[in-house]
């Protein structure tokens, strides 16, 4: 398989303040007015969207979990859901918020990219939102990190996203927060590489845009299994990277940490997963440097998820909140530490 990767953007860290953590608020971009102009068709997006879907996701989540606060099945219920092991009241929950603050020590995360390639990955929608998993019958190696000062290697199993940053850096909410899971080899214990999502790139950011480019590809095959046709997929990435995608793709290396900007530092804790059941088993690594994707990227996204189509009933079926949130509130820390982890180098 041909090692290569898609060029990324990066970006500095650029929070945008918000009173509610599971509302997707208007952000402000890089001083561009064509930004700002699709900033506000997102915030119309979003708003149409949820307007219509809202009853169905409701009906859908009934027996699962919903990110609707007004919901008997929303996040403040959590804790009360029928579920085995259900630890969503528990005392080592996820997400936080997290202070930026100095660096507590210096030391660099290992992290092997693996052999899978685009080909191997497979790309799948749901009512929680969009996912890509490597493959689980070790026909690749899949990426693994080392964490200092934690025993053990993880290998990646899936990255899924959520629309709102679920964690909050400083009171300052991000457009969305991207998870990467890894599951401990001869352990455990799992690890996730956490990375925020701004929206205020003037450039496209092309590995992200060939992972929008795999769920739309799904969203339409979804769509046209149920209602015929479906339109062609749009595309904001630069012409050289997807061309190359096109004629390569397949065998190209698919490498999620290449989205890290370089030097990257992490917040680290002791936390649990972000949905029901909330297992209190995770590492959490989060970036303190956000990923940088333009409006219309950020845009796409967040339609994929708040008119996801149930391909088993053809009908809208995304469980975010009424603001188009798939995200958690913070939870208390309980006198647990969070470590920021810089690079030594």
């Amino acid at each position: 398989k041909k090692r290569a990767h898609c060029p990324t953007s990066s970006s500095s860290l650029f929070p945008h303040p918000s009173k509610d953590s599971h509302k997707i608020q208007q952000v402000k971009p890089n001083k561009q007015t064509d930004n700002n102009n699709s900033t506000m068709m997102f915030n119309k997006l979003a708003a149409a969207a949820l307007m219509a879907i809202v009853p169905v996701a409701q009906a859908a989540t009934s027996s699962t979990f919903s990110y609707d606060e007004n919901s008997i099945y929303g996040p403040q219920n959590w804790g009360k859901l029928d579920m085995p092991n259900n630890a969503c009241d528990g005392r080592s929950n996820s997400p936080v918020a997290i202070e930026m603050g100095e660096c507590d020590r210096f030391e660099n995360y290992r992290f092997d990219d693996g052999n899978c390639a685009y080909g191997d990955m497979s790309y799948s929608l749901t009512n929680t939102g969009v996912k890509a998993s490597f493959p689980s019958d070790d026909s690749c190696t899949n990426p693994t990190v080392r964490i200092p000062g934690i025993n053990g290697k993880y290998k990646a199993l899936q990255f899924h996203i959520h629309t709102s940053s679920e964690h909050t850096i400083d009171g300052n909410f991000y457009g969305a927060e991207l998870h990467t899971v890894h599951a401990e080899i001869d352990g455990d214990r799992f690890a996730v590489i956490g990375m925020m999502i701004q929206p205020d790139a003037t450039e496209p950011n092309d590995l992200f845009e060939v992972l929008l480019t795999g769920w739309e590809k799904k969203d339409l095959a979804h769509r046209e299994a149920c209602f015929g046709e479906p339109a062609p997929v749009a595309t904001d990435g630069d012409d050289g990277a997807v061309r190359k995608l096109a004629e390569d793709g397949q065998d190209i290396i698919f490498a999620p940490y290449d989205l890290l900007p370089k030097g990257t530092g992490f917040f680290h804790y002791d936390g649990g997963l972000t949905t029901p059941p909330c297992s209190e088993v995770v590492w959490w690594n989060l970036a303190d440097t956000a990923v940088a994707v333009t409006p219309d990227q950020y845009m796409r996204l967040v339609e994929l998820v708040t008119t996801y189509i149930d391909a088993s009933t053809c009908e809208l079926g995304s469980n975010a909140g009424p603001v188009g949130s798939t995200s958690r509130p913070v939870q208390p820390l309980y006198g647990r530490i969070v470590e920021r982890v810089c690079a030594a180098n």
